[in-house]
């Protein structure tokens, strides 16, 4: 094998060292001995959690033990504990102190599949998987239903449009174990799966999910490398192209704002066309010409976990019986009707293809910019004795370019940090005429994600302007401003408006 070949191979795998400190993204210099390694990115590129924070959401005064039955079991308060968990590992916790269940216990299985991949900033063990029992669920289990439940994390355009509380996540129902499973990974990453039932496992059951150096205690700070590899696939440390960089990641935050998916442009009728959920479009008129702009895009940090659940509960008993003795043969009788397989009888070739084919439009590139439609001819090609002829006209749009473009479109958020579910948004959209003709009949468009949610009321605007709001695809709103008047070269104005994290 070529070296080239074995340097590629290599870039392909290896990667510096990362310690597991909860809440920071420590470089190699500050590593604990013994950390498990992780590919370490540039200052601005997300990076990959080390750990997964998990949080147990069960009734009052119940009481969680980590390594139970073991020499290294440590008991906590459910509700304020955060552990940090290695992805790739399967851990045994148990639940006591019970509602109403004095003495009993029950002992959850956590699969550990997936890994937060955070902006920088961002703190990973401020996002812990939600581990519920209610204490419907409890009652359930206690009584013979095994309860599974596949913990995800949403994928923001496939977002449901409503505001979830981390302590109650949204848990919807599913038959199977593989039914869950596939709807998880259809609506977004697929991060762990827990199971439980009555069943009290020994001790000697309980000591093969105990790994050290796999669980970070709730005020430890440093965790020790563990004594044996994961057990579990995991997508803690995924492959990439070493000259195109990792594959980017979309689950832990959402966009707003830019020109997504459809282009914005302005239709036959004159009005604002291609505006998606997340887009923004600014219309304006230069020159007696209709033309669009867009803004930059903002990034919201906020991921937020989703669970399917699957009950099942012993309905009967099946039995196995095998059998003492069998002897006996049986051949085929005969055969009939044996047939070899059809072949082809012929095959013909075309000679030749004779017709003519008239362009309706041409469609071509500009520098950096495109054109479409036509309507008088403007080119005219010989190719192998067809006749080609492409017609042309002055483009609908043109955008991203300020030279050609003399409406600039900035948008913000603030606060700028990552906002919690519930908390609300200050967005501002500034338009600067930056051109060198005067810019009129302003409409500034915003249509919002799911997971935002418009404040009523709260739209402003520094000019006189006619405010809409009207539902969008996306279970939000597009709102809406008409800004009548001329805006000249030099000049700005600015609308904003308050927004809710769901």
């Amino acid at each position: 094998m070529k070296a080239r070949t074995l340097t590629l191979l290599g870039a392909l795998a290896v990667g510096p060292s990362l310690t597991a400190q909860p809440g920071t993204l420590p470089v190699p210099s500050q590593g604990v001995p013994g950390a498990m390694p992780l590919y370490v990115p540039r200052p601005e590129q997300p990076v990959v959690a080390p750990l997964v924070a998990a949080r147990f959401i069960a009734p009052k005064d119940v009481r969680v033990t980590a390594f139970p039955g073991t020499a290294q079991s440590r008991m906590y308060d459910a509700a304020p504990s955060v552990f940090g968990l290695r992805p790739g590992y399967v851990y045994r916790f148990e639940l006591s102190n019970l509602p109403y269940h004095p003495g009993v216990s029950i002992y959850p299985e956590v699969e550990v599949r997936g890994s937060l991949v955070l902006r920088p900033g961002a703190k990973y063990m401020d996002y812990p998987l939600p581990l519920t029992f209610s204490a419907t669920d409890i009652e359930k289990i206690l009584k013979g239903v095994v309860l599974t439940k596949v913990i995800y994390l949403e994928d923001p355009e496939k977002a449901l449009p409503a505001q979830v509380d981390r302590d109650a996540p949204v848990e919807m129902p599913d038959a199977t174990d593989e039914a869950a499973i596939k709807a998880a990974r259809a609506s977004g990453r697929f991060m762990a799966f827990v199971r439980v039932g009555n069943l009290k496992p020994t001790n000697e059951q309980l000591s093969r999910f105990a790994v050290p150096g796999t669980i970070l205690l709730p005020g430890e700070t440093t965790l020790r490398a563990p004594i044996s590899l994961p057990v579990v696939p995991y997508m803690t440390v995924p492959m990439y192209d070493p000259i195109l960089g990792p594959k980017a990641v979309k689950e832990e935050f959402f966009v707003d704002g830019g020109d997504r998916e459809d282009p914005l442009g302005i239709n036959r009728n004159g009005g604002l066309g291609g505006l998606n959920p997340t887009d923004v479009g600014v219309e304006y008129t230069v020159g007696g010409k209709r033309r669009v702009a867009t803004s930059n895009v903002v990034v919201i940090t906020s991921p937020r976990f989703m669970i399917r659940r699957v009950e099942l509960l012993p309905s009967g008993f099946k039995g196995q019986q095998m059998v003492l003795a069998h002897s006996g043969a049986q051949g085929t009788e005969n055969l009939k009707d044996r047939h070899a397989a059809m072949v082809a009888i012929g095959q013909e070739r075309p000679t030749g293809i004779e017709g003519t084919v008239r362009p309706s439009a041409y469609v071509g590139k500009v520098g950096l910019s495109f054109f479409i439609g036509t309507t008088r001819p403007a080119v005219v090609a010989q190719v192998e004795g067809v006749k080609v002829t492409g017609a042309l006209v002055e483009p609908e749009q043109l955008t991203a370019f300020p030279t050609l473009q003399p409406l600039t479109v900035t948008k913000t958020i603030d606060p700028p940090g990552p906002p919690e579910p519930g908390e609300v948004v200050t967005i501002t959209i500034r338009y600067a005429n930056t051109g060198a003709k005067a810019a009129s009949d302003i409409v500034v468009s915003d249509s919002l994600s799911g997971r935002l949610e418009y404040v009523t009321g709260s739209a402003q605007s520094d000019r006189p302007a006619n405010f809409t709001a009207a539902e969008n695809e996306a279970g939000s709103v597009v709102v809406r401003w008409e800004l009548p008047g001329t805006l000249l070269p030099g000049q700005s104005g600015t609308v904003r408006f308050k927004a809710k994290v769901r």
